[in-house]
């Protein structure tokens, strides 16, 4: 045997275990046939093993329930998808809030959990105007956070529509609340306040299809806030009557939007207020919450002003100057309506 080839076999493994072996019995040859070696797996074996361990997997989890005892009751019924003031139909705000809700989802989970790291931490300055709480949400009944503000805001100017601009913050974004669980929204009064039953099993059956729920954010943007506004109109077109509840939302919206100085979006906010006022003093009895008749006429009044509406403001402000009894029981807002229509009166007079 050459050297060379000699060299080549002692390089080989099985050759060497079998030398091995040979001299491990006393220079006898192996009796024991060696086991074959397995061939090594294809790609397309290993991906076949992947498929049926998957096809078992999906086999587990699409394995059907068991039938219930009774059968499905049948989808919630569709609201009512009526016009709203301003144009929009109820189903068009809908389809907005619920695509709204869908692109921010995720974005706002990461937020509360920064928000909530940072108040954690201690480091939050939303601590200084704003505490957490737990209240019950009217609807679901589930104990919800929601964010209040505390009383101690430096105010700096008020508008004439009563806007009171705050320094270093704006209490306006936090207004209306929201359950984390089932997605409902009002202001604080309403949030509160017990729900009838009906109205109650209304919302109920109209959320389960709505999907609006939100995680819970300490610290809101300016768009999610006008989001919320939103939620909580909606809400009030599907089960409350009242367009002064609707109007003092839109109002607030009209407030963010001028913190902001988005003088375009103001504006249409304003105009549904002014509408939706306008309806509430032809149509509703008054005292509306804690809101008089009186105080429902200077801001209609004023978001007339602002308007640049001047016969409309002419005609809510006269009735407040013209009535002498409220230079004693509202001076304050007596003198303003007053001020105003004077304004109103001199330039007209130079126009």
């Amino acid at each position: 045997m050459q050297k060379e080839e000699l060299l080549r076999l002692l390089q080989d493994p099985d050759v060497c275990r079998e030398i091995f072996l040979i001299m491990k019995n006393g220079g006898k040859p192996n009796v024991q046939a060696a086991a074959p070696k397995a061939a090594p797996s294809s790609d397309a074996e290993k991906l076949a093993s992947i498929k049926n361990k998957l096809k078992k997997i999906n086999a587990i989890e699409d394995r059907p329930a068991p039938a219930a005892a009774a059968p499905t009751p049948p989808p919630a019924a569709k609201p009512n998808l009526t016009v709203a003031p301003g144009g929009a139909s109820f189903g068009d705000k809908l389809a907005l809030l619920r695509n709204q809700v869908d692109k921010t989802n995720a974005e706002r989970a990461a937020q509360a959990k920064a928000a909530e790291e940072k108040r954690a931490s201690g480091a939050g300055a939303m601590e200084k105007y704003t505490f957490v709480l737990e209240r019950p949400c009217p609807v679901c009944g589930h104990n919800t956070r929601v964010v209040k503000c505390k009383s101690r805001m430096i105010a700096e100017t008020t508008d004439l529509d009563l806007c009171i601009h705050y320094k270093d913050f704006n209490p306006y974004l936090y207004r209306v609340w929201a359950c984390e669980h089932c997605g409902f929204a009002a202001d604080e009064q309403k949030f509160l306040r017990r729900m009838p039953e009906k109205t109650q099993e209304k919302l109920m059956q109209f959320m389960q299809t709505a999907d609006l729920a939100l995680p819970f954010v300490e610290e809101r943007t300016s768009e999610q806030a006008i989001q919320y506004i939103e939620m909580a109109i909606l809400f009030n077109e599907l089960s409350d009557p009242s367009p002064n509840r609707r109007a003092n939302l839109y109002l607030i919206m009209a407030w963010i939007y001028r913190y902001d100085g988005n003088a375009e979006k103001e504006r249409e906010a304003l105009d549904k207020a002014a509408e939706l006022f306008d309806l509430s003093l032809d149509t509703e009895n008054y005292p509306v919450d804690k809101m008089s008749d009186t105080m429902a006429t200077y801001l209609t009044g004023a978001i007339h002003v602002l308007r640049k509406d001047y016969d409309k403001a002419t005609k809510h402000l006269s009735r407040i100057i013209s009535n002498q009894a409220l230079r004693t029981s509202a001076p304050k807002l007596f003198e303003m309506a007053r001020d105003m229509w004077q304004e109103i009166k001199d330039a007209k007079a130079k126009g």
